[in-house]
């Protein structure tokens, strides 16, 4: 057998690493469902208007003039 301590050493890295597992799967569920939610900036290369749409990073068009502009980057 081995001493309490290291038994009980064990038992919390192994609950640490199954909260951490959780924590990283969840994180990553979390941001790929929120792509479509998120609104995006775009700027109209046409007539220089910057507007919102709702959704991923997808081209969408100029609420003024009609032309497609694809989603800004940060």
């Amino acid at each position: 057998m081995f001493p309490l301590s290291t038994g009980i050493a064990v038992v919390a890295g192994l609950g640490l690493g199954v909260l951490g597992v959780l924590w990283v799967l969840y994180e990553r569920r979390d941001h790929r469902e929120s792509a479509g939610r998120r609104p995006s900036a775009h700027h109209c290369v046409r007539c220089d208007a910057v507007y919102g749409a709702q959704g991923g990073e997808g081209s969408t068009r100029c609420p003024r003039c009609g032309h497609g502009n694809p989603a800004l980057r940060f």
